[in-house]
């Protein structure tokens, strides 16, 4: 089993158990510097989704902001499932990695807000924010170490962390290091079974040139046509018609599940590092590093070869040529690795001036990815030997299966960004002041990609972006400010960004939004968004590579085929144009407990959006033509994964969310001291339950809508209409336990052929985890001082997606090995502080 360690460094932190909590934090003094700007909470006229505090972050059982995350994804996902954007202390961030690096025992309070409030920071009303309160006074070195594996079996995974963070009023100091390791996870190692349809054998399957009748002779002496027979085990009945008539139309089937990997074996390290700290009396800033690399590396099976064999063969007992199907597995497997580096820096410097609270954020990303794809060998010395009299279903030699069909790829991206945003409120009216935000930005992306083998391609590609804009919040009533005040709290936002981006031209995004609050409690939002975007840089300009031996489900002929996989950018890509119109109501019924209930109703439409079509069906088919490519006889024998612009879809989704936590048992007395109050449990609880009323998709104009709601699909899975999660921990000690759990309702692949309409069952997944303070277990051992243990369980009924034809089958690719090859994962993880 692959195994691991972890390290970060602690005293003054506030732990998730007595022992492991350092030292109380230090209350600031009459010479604490006072931060630039808003330090803390952002709370103010529209109501938070939520609001965690370090009791119940302790109670989530979390080792990493990752995790944390994890814990709460359910109320930070915008209704669109869009990640949030982060503040730190009410500021904006250069990246994630800001947040990432530090521990959840630094962070005091994590305040969720709905997506308008994006507006004050210069981001669109898209994602909802989440803010970090760290606290003042911190310091804390860990070592952590996790071991996980799969229970069916492979996959064996783990990794080593280490730690140091220093936080002093507006003084950070975060360093990280960690190592990660998957093992290969082979075929052999699920219950995958065979499929009929394949007709490649070790020693080889014979089929007619043309996929009929094999030899009219076989046929007369099998006594019916014969399209398909395998070549005999024993060497001497391969020279008679006897030896193939004996299992004619009984392709023998060949196991390939110790030949190739459903998840690769991969190894990476990342090291990182902020620091933070004012500069002067009138700025501060940070500044993030940042490096990892990455290494996959996947067996694809043996080579397929389909050899022609000519009737004046020696070996061969037919009148006519013959097509030989079979594995090369007397030479190595094929194979796949992929090696991918970030390098990573950004900076940020903030400060104040004539009333406006400013703040330029710098971002500097390069990302090289260079690997090959081994997707066969030229037959052409084989085809030339069998030609002039060698034994075809003998095993070759060596040297006339050498030249392997090799694509090297390689993508480099390099992207530098500058953004300066300026917030004030220049104008007071009588329900408040009125806030204006501008921003600045300016970006510059490049990528070169190249590939080289027997389909070359090379491409160059530099774009520029500018863009301002403006977000305008503007009070017009108030019941604090006695402003109408029978209305409640009601304000209007607006905001406009214009960018021009090189390839694409003018672009703008524009937004109107209401918020209300008729009385304490509850909120309503009303937003409607409209908004452009180029594609990625990546999106536009990875390098071609083809993949062999991919299996793939052929909707039309309904069968699994081995194909070609051929996966690259797109040059041609449009930007996308998005129309989002939103209703939020949002409910805190009791003002002294943290219980929120919010709804979000969500009308989208999107024009030339960038997407992907994994199934090619009798729908989608005709429309793209490009992306498959097929035999005389119909058989798919290649597929194109690449992104392409969709005409148009229209979706209506209502997102609920359920949230609360606290603590269990009798609050103190009123005027009790606090501190001899006994320790009490908390806890934190959240659902959100979604259900879809519409998504019709259309691929290209003039064609007919696609419902993904009523069996029609672009992926090849279904589509539920109704789906959720929920989420939940309790603490007491410093030990308690985690649950989440997903469930996705049942959907349809709807088609007209019995053996591609597919039923999608219901799928329920649910995950466990429980942590101990060690130490609270032995106080006497020393050495247990700031320890914990935690175990994770993920997928606990090793649940998979079932799908059945209409024939109550499951086709070959579908099977749940290969739709989802990890199932239960079993974890251990070891953290100590110091």
């Amino acid at each position: 089993m692959a195994f691991s360690i972890a390290v970060h460094s602690s005293g003054g932190a506030q732990q998730v158990a007595p022992d492991v909590a350092a030292k109380a934090p230090v209350e600031p003094t009459k010479d604490d510097v006072v931060v630039i700007g808003r330090r803390g909470s952002i709370l103010g006229g529209i109501d938070a989704v939520a609001v965690v505090d370090s009791a119940i972050i302790a109670a989530t059982g979390a080792t990493t902001i990752g995790e944390l995350l994890r814990s709460i994804r359910g109320i930070t996902q915008s209704a669109d499932g869009s990640d949030p954007i982060f503040l730190l202390n009410g500021q904006r961030v250069s990246g994630y990695p800001d947040i990432g690096a530090l521990p959840p025992e630094a962070i005091e309070k994590v305040e969720v807000l709905p997506e308008p409030a994006a507006l004050a920071f210069g981001y669109p009303p898209t994602r909802r924010v989440l803010n970090f309160i760290t606290k003042r006074r911190f310091r804390q070195t860990e070592v952590r170490g996790t071991a996980g594996t799969t229970t069916r079996g492979g996959s064996d995974r783990g990794n080593l962390n280490l730690g140091v963070t220093r936080l002093r009023d507006d003084s950070r100091l975060t360093l990280g290091l960690e190592y990660r390791r998957t093992d290969p996870l082979l075929q052999s190692k699920r219950a995958i079974a065979n499929d009929p349809a394949i007709i490649f054998d070790a020693i080889g399957n014979v089929t007619g040139t043309n996929g009929g009748e094999i030899d009219p002779a076989l046929s007369a002496l099998a006594g019916g046509l014969v399209s398909v027979a395998p070549v005999p085990f024993a060497a001497g009945d391969r020279s008679s018609l006897a030896g193939y008539a004996a299992r004619a139309n009984q392709p023998r089937l060949f196991d390939l599940g110790p030949y190739r990997t459903l998840i690769p074996a991969n190894d990476a390290v990342k090291a990182e590092a902020v620091f933070a700290d004012r500069l002067g009396e009138t700025l501060a800033g940070s500044l993030s590093l940042g490096v990892e690399r990455s290494r996959d590396r996947s067996t694809l099976g043996p080579a397929v070869a389909t050899l022609t064999v000519p009737e004046t063969n020696p070996a061969s007992p037919f009148s006519r040529p013959v097509l030989l199907n079979r594995y090369l597995t007397e030479v190595p497997t094929l194979g796949a690795q992929q090696t991918t580096t970030t390098l990573r820096a950004g900076g940020v410097l903030r400060g104040t001036f004539a009333g406006w609270r400013w703040d330029a954020t710098a971002s500097l990303e390069q990302k090289r990815v260079a690997g090959y794809s081994e997707r066969g060998i030229d037959l052409t010395a084989a085809n030339a030997a069998i030609a002039v009299g060698a034994d075809p279903f003998a095993p070759f030699d060596a040297g006339l299966l050498a030249t392997r069909l090799t694509d090297r790829a390689r993508l480099r991206t390099r992207t530098a960004g500058l953004k300066s945003v300026a917030t004030n409120a220049p104008v007071d009216l009588p329900a408040g002041p009125v806030t204006v935000t501008a921003t600045v930005e300016f970006e510059r992306s490049s990528a070169v990609s190249t590939t080289r083998g027997p389909n070359p391609f090379d491409l160059s590609l530099g774009r520029s972006r500018i863009e301002g804009g403006v977000a305008v919040d503007l009070p017009l009533a108030s019941r604090r400010q006695d402003v109408l005040p029978f209305i409640g709290e009601l304000s209007v936002n607006a905001a406009f960004n214009a960018r021009r981006v090189g390839g694409f031209g003018a672009l703008d995004d524009h937004s109107m939004g209401v918020a209300w609050a008729p009385f304490t409690g509850l909120q309503f939002l009303a937003q409607s968004r409209h908004s452009a975007a180029a594609p990625g840089v990546e999106a536009l300009s990875s390098p071609e590579v083809r993949v062999a031996n991919i299996y793939a489900f052929d909707f039309t002929n309904a069968r699994t085929e081995l194909v070609t996989l051929i996966q690259g950018g797109n040059p041609d890509l449009r930007a996308e144009r998005r129309r989002v119109r939103s209703l939020t109501a949002t409910i805190k019924p009791f003002a002294k407990r943290e219980i929120r209930v919010g709804a979000t109703y969500e009308a989208t439409t999107v024009r030339d959006q960038t997407g992907t079509v994994y199934a090619l069906t009798p729908e989608t088919e005709p429309l793209l033509p490009e992306l498959f490519t097929r035999d005389a006889t119909g058989r798919l024998t290649s597929l194109t994964i690449r992104p392409i612009n969709f005409y148009r879809e229209r979706l209506r989704t209502l997102n609920m969310t359920v949230s609360a936590n606290g603590a269990l048992g009798r609050p103190p007395a009123a005027g009790a001291d606090a501190g001899k109050a006994p320790p009490r449990p908390t806890y934190y609880v959240g659902a959100g339950p979604s259900i879809k009323f519409s998504d019709r998709l259309q691929l290209r104009p003039g064609a007919p809508e696609l419902d993904l709601l009523r069996g029609a699909t672009v992926t090849g899975g279904g589509n539920p209409r109704a789906f959720g999660y929920a989420y939940g921990g309790i603490s007491y000690l410093g030990s308690g336990g985690t649950f989440d759990f997903w469930y996705g309702g049942g959907s349809r692949v709807r088609n007209a052929d019995p053996a591609a309409d597919l039923a999608l069952a219901p799928i329920f997944k649910l995950n466990i985890g429980t942590y101990i303070s060690v130490h609270h277990f032995t106080p006497k051992q020393e050495w247990t001082s700031h320890l914990q243990l935690k175990v994770d369980v993920n997928n606990v009924t090793d649940a998979r997606q079932s799908i059945r034809d209409r024939q109550g089958n499951v086709p070959y690719r579908l099977q749940p090995g290969f739709l989802d090859p990890v199932g239960r994962v079993v974890s251990v993880t070891l953290r100590k502080l110091f």
